[in-house]
């Protein structure tokens, strides 16, 4: 038993004596340093520096100009940059992939401009007040065929105008109006009553206004508002409205102011170097009727006017002896105007072909009054070849020489 007891006590006292030996000395674990990233801070796991926030400005082509105007934003911002937002013309905020950006402008103003970039250090925004001043487009050295509209007494009115290539803004520039017939349209009768080539070649405007429509057409009315018009547009009003507008564009010359018209435009040019004497130089009715029973009393003009009148005497819409009560026949008319102008009393006559001419000259100012007299002549815009001249011509012509 003491045996047994003896044993048992010496392998407890082994075993704490291999234990103890066995977790004797001293352990060390080796720990690496890694890099600690701030939450917040910008900085490089591998370098440990800060990035930057980027710094917007840029620079502009121009400063502004006429529109339409195409104007260059490029940004000189520094920093890294990942995305640029312009804002050019008030409007929203356009994203440009790259620093460069091009901007077309289309309407008169002043504008502001906003840059702002965005990168991985932050964003940064920079406004230049006040850089882009954009001016309307100035119309007065456009050439050729121009529509236009001006508004007046309530009306969108309507007018072709054709620039002479050679138009100059530094020298006044005479004007011709040529008024289309009633159920007319300024479109097609621009290539009824061309004048565009002779324009170009002598140097004037040509301008095409467009009558509204009355009834079953487009008319002009002749008398004064509260007169016998056919509707209510007051067309006397709108024709000194519209060289008014012309004239605050282009350099006019107001002592050439020159109309013609067919039929109902030839009424209506009639009215004009009544009612609107100051502003009328000269006339060339074609195919209508002075829409005066008594001139003397209803037309006064303001000063002496040469008037080329071209009729026919088979003219069925506008009779050459006039309508009774309403407009005075041709002969009439052209006596009035001669003796208006204190001119010759009597006419030198030349014939060509079926066409009389009947020149009624030595007037005040050098004024004259001449009818062209198609015998057997309809109603037309006429085709016809006199002295070599065609009839556009003949009118420039007779337009030239007052």
């Amino acid at each position: 038993m003491k045996l047994g007891k003896f044993l048992t006590k010496f392998i407890i006292l082994l075993f704490i004596a291999i234990t103890i030996s066995c977790s004797g000395g001293s352990s060390t674990q080796s720990v690496e340093d890694v890099g600690d990233d701030t939450p917040g801070d910008n900085t490089g796991g591998d370098s440990g520096g800060i990035i930057p926030e980027p710094v917007a400005s840029f620079t502009i082509s121009s400063n502004g100009g006429e529109a339409p105007i195409d104007i260059t934003f490029t940004s000189t911002s520094t920093g890294e940059v990942n995305s640029w937002f312009w804002n050019v013309d008030d409007d929203t905020d356009i994203e440009s992939l790259y620093h460069s950006f091009t901007h077309s402008y289309e309407n008169e103003g002043t504008y502001d401009v906003t840059l702002t970039v965005v990168g991985p250090g932050g964003q940064d925004v920079y406004t230049e007040s006040d850089a882009i001043s954009i001016t309307e487009a100035d119309t007065s050295t456009e050439t050729g065929l121009l529509s236009k509209t001006m508004s007046y007494d309530d009306e969108t009115r309507e007018y072709l105008m054709y620039i002479p290539t050679r138009y100059d803004p530094n020298s006044s520039t005479p004007i011709l109006f040529a008024f289309h017939g009633f159920g007319g349209y300024n479109q097609y009768f621009i290539n009824t009553a061309d004048f565009r080539a002779l324009a170009d070649q002598f140097n004037f405007i040509a301008v095409y206004p467009q009558g509204l429509v009355c009834g079953d057409g487009t008319t002009w009315n002749t008398n004064p508002p509260g007169g016998d018009n056919k509707c209510s547009q007051d067309d006397i009003g709108f024709f000194a409205a519209l060289l008014s507008e012309i004239s605050a564009n282009y350099n006019i010359d107001s002592s050439k102011v020159f109309l013609t018209g067919y039929s109902n435009g030839a009424d209506f040019s009639y009215s004009m170097a009544c009612y609107q004497s100051s502003l009328v130089t000269a006339i060339a009715p074609v195919s209508g009727l002075m829409p005066m029973v008594d001139a003397s009393s209803e037309c006064q003009p303001s000063h002496a006017t040469s008037v080329l009148i071209s009729n026919g005497t088979n003219d069925g819409s506008r009779p050459y002896n006039g309508i009774d009560g309403y407009m005075m026949g041709v002969d009439q008319a052209v006596a009035y105007w001669s003796q208006y102008n204190n001119a010759d009393g009597s006419p030198e006559v030349i014939t060509e072909g079926n066409v009389e001419r009947h020149l009624y000259a030595n007037g005040d100012n050098d004024t004259e009054a001449i009818l062209l007299k198609v015998v057997n002549g309809g109603h037309y815009w006429f085709d016809m070849t006199l002295g070599g001249l065609s009839f556009e011509q003949i009118i420039w012509q007779f337009f030239s020489n007052n």
